[in-house]
């Protein structure tokens, strides 16, 4: 299955966040954030950067009116793998610890490869963009980080995949025994 978008639509980071947080979008907006327990955040951010690293695998690369798309998927990547970061990384669950250092060992691993197309990592794992210089970035450049057969993309995937699984079963979990109920008046 491969993702096609006419040229005539060039999608923007923000559409692809929307749709990558599609199950609760208050979750992708910094100043709705605190409104949730990290719980849901993790679940939430997980699903999100399952979605964006599946979207990146799926893309027809050799297709030149996917580019545009294919930067905007990448820019809102960097968001959903930041906020993956943060709430799995200020949870009480070891796992969800666990897969964090999973992805900053992951893009430390890719550093170079993420550099060439304008992401750095910050000191604290996450990562920043460079929307210009991901903007420059040619298809050719973008499947080899990113495409279907790269290790970098099947590897986010799967720790993504395993992140929103461990936190699919935590927030359940603590849905009933009462332990996600935010009392922030």
């Amino acid at each position: 299955m491969s993702t096609r978008v006419s040229s005539a639509t060039n999608l923007s980071a923000t559409y692809f966040m929307r749709n990558f947080y599609s199950n609760n979008r208050d979750a992708m907006k910094s100043s709705k954030r605190k409104e949730y327990s990290i719980t849901e955040l993790a679940y939430d951010d997980s699903t999100a950067l399952h979605r964006a690293a599946k979207k990146l695998k799926n893309y027809k690369y050799s297709d030149d009116e996917n580019t545009d798309n294919i930067r905007g998927t990448v820019m809102a990547l960097v968001d959903t793998y930041n906020n993956s970061i943060d709430s799995a990384s200020n949870s009480s669950s070891t796992s969800m610890k666990r897969y964090a250092k999973q992805l900053k060992k992951l893009a430390s691993k890719y550093s170079d490869e993420l550099e060439n197309i304008g992401i750095t990592i910050n000191n604290d794992g996450t990562l920043k963009a460079n929307e210009e210089l991901v903007k420059k970035a040619d298809a050719d450049t973008l499947n080899s980080l990113f495409g279907n057969d790269n290790d970098f993309t099947s590897s986010l995937y799967r720790v993504s995949r395993q992140m929103s699984s461990s936190s699919y079963d935590d927030y359940y979990t603590s849905l009933r025994t009462g332990s996600n109920i935010n009392l922030t008046v």
